[in-house]
């Protein structure tokens, strides 16, 4: 039966092969088999990534780093290279420059810190904010003027001093005194946004009721002050009686508005009984031992090789098969279909095997181990199958790789693994008359297995006892001569009296430290802005407290008795657990994530939120990762804790609240035992959120949910992702990405940015990884390619496909001049279907019927003809011209193309097609035509 079978849409986008078989849902009769190196458009077609263009080397090629967004507004945007102890700047793929070098910023954030500091802007302001580090502004006051700063809380203004009251009262009055007044007095900025400190107290013994009396209260100016604000105590507590700009003002027993009191400033982010400092009062000795190197490699498994036999006899051609062996007294023979082929040539076979042997670490953490691999002798044949007849002749194989030596132990492997690979071996050609037989060796069976066995560590560990604080974590420094050298306070815990600390080791002894107890900094993990508040949250000691400056202010923790409004808000969340608070994410209210769930924050009877008002309630319980969430429209999309899912958070109203869903359940193979390490959103031409997974890939996901659209796709090229963000750049949003290549057998780190999805001419078209663009006279040298010198690059020249070339001494050489030539490295954009499924009489849906694909028809837009196969092994490339004038480049096509396809056999039915020219391809629908037993 042949049967045509058309895919409308490709908008479910890859799909898991677990949801083959949903043949009845809908987004999975829309989804892919695979989709890589291709976006989901909204409207159902598959388009080709753009490819990325090469900003810049990263500063340190061996440290990972990561990007930051900075918006100031449509028009003036930038990408924030955040690294160890720098910060440098991007903005339309070229690099903020100093002169001839990247401009700077230093900062003391480590390599290990990174990925764990939260951020938030306010128009030229980025706050930095990171559990081991006060919080900083990084601030923009020029375009190369960019400053780094602790943040200075409460207020800036000095408080007044030389503050005095004086009575004044008629000369007839017969009681002078017998009541005292006492005065504060703040200084304030010209808006109110910064009030001081009350000032010291001024007080005057005075009878506020006689006959004329009033008191004067006067005080020194304050640079910077706009007016001033008077004070009286009443009760205990100072209430407001008056402001002026100048330097006086008279109480002529004004009633003190008690409602209006001085703002109460303190270190909010300090904590007592903190470890601030820890010395090395003896070194000790003998602190050396193992450091992960690696000390032999066992191979428990082994290949096993034997002769493959093919050619021509005197029937013709003959049936490639294995060779017979057996042990003569002149060596081994061999036998190929009953023909006596006489010795294996040489018997020096072993000299013709070559392998290499690679050594791992699956933490990521050991370097420079190596070892060969230990060969056979050219006589140690063995047994396969049993003999056949009375000869000693059957199967024979052997054994090239019988063991593994240590070159080089290097050091720091903690999960060391090891892989083989023989990538050359023995070949030869047999003739005589009629017989012309091909001979090579070939794997038989086997895989390489390995066991790497490592020396351990030397383990030190600093524990800090004391009978009332907690939260300490210090870490021994050791020098090579196994000394303790220094202590670094990781964390400084809070509640000590008097503490001690005593270095624990597995070797070595003798070291003493003694502990500094003092107020230490307990810096908050996350950031955000709501209802004119600068939020903090969730620092170590305190992980479950919410901290926000007073309305309207940036910088002020102020705080009244009794308590006002606008007063900064200090509030632990209960809960059932001490996660600490990860992210702060304002949507229409304002939420909290932790490790284990979402919580709304939101007022009771009241539109703001205040210090009264304030409610903290648990709207789900998943929890999520460190990584930072992005919103669209009012939907938070988020990193769970656990699983290596993202899920959406969105308000319902039949709930009454907020409430989260899975979004990877159609492609949970792209995010199964994974964890996601970065996201972005790009909002135009498509609403797409990029994300970066720990395996170094990165997948697009289309999302638009109010139409209910949602297809994923993963991302690849020579080399892995690390981290990305984006920004926009004149009519769309543009994706940067730290990517990690092997250059020339260097290990190289790159920003680099991706093209836009929407270019006018042809010529511009980028569809090539880690780019270079020349733009100019027509010409056949391109130099200045030095970053991709010793690797193989595609070129598109003037809108045609070049043949590839080797970049030598930063150069390329074309064989005819052009004057815009895309260089870059290649990267395939693959699409497959999934197994075919169609409604058959017996109810089947296809299942358990052999398929045979004999036509494919493919409706495309501005399109390249692609390669088409039914397998990626085999694939078909159908002419790229047809009547074109010479000369000029290969038409774009349009609408419907017919691929020939070479069909066989199998059970699904699939098709693939690949592009892997830089050149562009836009798949709307795909008719197969099927043959069906």
């Amino acid at each position: 039966m042949s049967l045509k079978i058309f895919k409308q849409s490709l908008a479910g986008g890859e799909v898991s092969p677990s949801m083959y078989s949903r043949i009845g849902d809908p987004v999975t009769q829309a989804g892919l088999a695979k989709c890589m190196n291709m976006v989901v458009e909204p409207q159902g077609p598959v388009v080709r990534r753009p490819g990325f263009s090469m900003v810049r080397e990263t500063k340190y090629p061996d440290r990972k780093c990561r990007l930051i967004p900075f918006t100031f507004s449509a028009t003036q945007t930038m990408i924030i290279e955040l690294g160890h102890h720098y910060v440098r700047f991007h903005t339309d793929g070229a690099t903020l420059m100093n002169g001839d070098v990247p401009y700077e910023v230093t900062t003391d954030y480590d390599e290990s810190e990174l990925f764990d500091i939260d951020y938030a802007q306010s128009v030229d302001i980025i706050t930095l904010v990171h559990c081991a580090h006060p919080p900083r502004e990084l601030r923009r006051y020029g375009a190369l003027d960019w400053r780094i700063s602790d943040i200075t809380f409460n207020t800036k203004i000095s408080a007044p001093a030389g503050v005095t009251a004086t009575q004044h009262i008629a000369a007839s009055a017969t009681n002078k005194d017998g009541y005292v007044r006492k005065y504060v007095v703040t200084a304030c900025n010209v808006d109110n946004s910064e009030e001081s400190k009350a000032s010291t107290v001024a007080s005057v013994i005075c009878n506020p009721y006689g006959d004329g009396a009033y008191n004067t209260i006067a005080w020194n100016s304050v640079a910077g002050a706009d007016h001033y604000r008077v004070y009286r105590d009443k009760g205990g507590i100072y209430g407001y009686i008056g402001e002026t700009r100048l330097t006086t003002i008279d109480d002529d027993n004004i009633a003190p508005d008690s409602s209006i009191t001085p703002p109460i400033y303190d270190d909010v982010f300090l904590t007592s009984g903190g470890i601030t400092g820890a010395t090395v009062v003896a070194q000790g000795s003998g602190y050396t031992g193992p450091n992960g190197e690696v000390t032999s490699v066992e191979l428990t498994e082994t290949q096993t090789w034997g002769v493959w036999g093919s050619g021509k006899n005197f029937y013709g051609v003959v049936p490639e098969t294995w060779c017979e062996a057996w042990q003569s007294s002149d060596g081994w023979a061999l036998g190929f279909l009953g023909d006596g082929i006489g010795l294996v040539p040489g018997q020096d076979i072993i000299n013709y095997f070559s392998a290499t042997v690679n050594i791992y670490d699956a933490e990521g953490s050991g370097v420079g181990a190596t070892a060969e691999p230990i060969y056979s002798s050219s006589s140690e044949w063995f047994h396969i199958t049993g003999p056949s007849g009375n000869l000693k002749e059957g199967t024979y194989g052997f054994r090239p790789v019988k063991g593994i030596r240590i070159t080089n132990q290097g050091s720091g492997y903690k999960r060391p693994y090891c892989t083989v690979t023989i990538h050359g071996w023995p070949a030869w050609t047999y003739q005589y008359k009629a017989l012309n037989y091909n001979f090579e060796f070939k794997r038989y069976t086997g895989e390489f297995q390995t066991k790497v066995n490592s020396a351990g560590f030397l383990t030190a560990s600093i524990r800090v006892t004391d009978s009332t604080g907690s939260g300490a974590q210090l870490e021994p420094l050791i020098s090579s001569e196994g000394k303790l050298t220094a202590v670094v306070i990781k964390n400084a815990g809070a509640g000590y009296t008097n503490p001690t600390a005593t270095l624990i080791s597995n070797y070595g002894s003798g070291a003493q430290i003694s502990l500094t107890v003092a107020n230490a900094g307990d810096y908050p993990g996350c950031v955000g802005y709501f209802e004119q508040r600068r939020w903090f949250a969730g620092s170590r000691m305190r992980p479950q407290f919410i901290w926000a400056t007073k309305t309207g202010t940036e910088t002020d923790m102020g705080y009244s008795l009794p308590s006002q409004p606008t007063d900064r808000i200090k509030v632990r969340v209960a809960s059932q657990d001490s996660n600490r608070i990860r992210h702060i994410v304002p949507l229409s209210q304002l939420l909290i994530l932790t490790a284990s769930g979402e919580w709304r924050v939101s007022p009771l009877n009241s539109d703001a939120l205040t210090p009264e008002t304030m409610s903290v309630r648990p709207q789900s319980y998943v929890g999520s990762s460190q990584t930072k969430p992005v919103l669209i429209n009012n939907t938070m999309i988020f990193a769970a804790a656990r699983g290596g899912h993202l899920r959406e958070l969105g308000y319902s109203y039949q709930a009454g609240g907020y409430i989260t869903s899975d979004l990877c359940l159609r492609a949970t193979h792209l995010f199964d035992n994974k964890e996601v390490i970065d996201i972005a959103y790009s909002k135009a031409p498509y609403s797409i959120f990029w994300c970066i997974n720990n395996k170094g890939a990165l997948i697009s996901y289309t999302y638009i949910p109010e139409q209910q659209i949602s297809a994923f796709a993963q991302h690849s090229t020579d080399g892995s992702f690390e981290s990305c963000a984006v920004v926009p750049e004149d009519t769309e949003d543009i994706l940067y990405c730290v990517v990690k290549r092997e250059i020339n057998g260097n290990t190289i780190r790159f920003i680099e940015r991706m093209n836009e999805f929407i270019k006018k001419n042809q010529v511009d078209q980028i569809y090539l990884d880690c780019a270079g663009t020349y733009s100019g006279q027509p010409k056949k040298e391109i130099t200045g390619i030095s970053w991709l010198n010793g690797k193989t690059v595609s070129i598109y020249a003037d809108g045609y496909c070049v043949p590839d070339q080797k970049v030598e001494n930063s150069k390329i050489v074309l064989s005819r001049a052009a004057s815009v030539v895309h260089v870059g490295l290649a990267y395939n954009s693959d699409i497959k279907t999934l197994p075919l499924a169609v409604q058959l009489q017996d109810m089947s849906f296809g299942t358990n019927h052999r398929k045979n694909v004999t036509g494919v028809s493919l409706r495309v837009l501005e399109s390249a003809i692609p390669l088409v196969g039914q397998s990626f092994e085999k694939l078909y490339q159908p002419p790229t011209r047809s009547r074109e004038a010479p000369g000029t480049p290969p038409a774009r096509k349009d609408g419907e193309i017919d691929l020939p396809i070479q069909g066989h056999w199998t059970n699904e039915g699939e098709v693939c097609i690949r592009q892997n020219k830089p050149l562009p391809m836009k798949v709307s629908s795909i008719t197969v035509t099927c043959d069906i037993v």
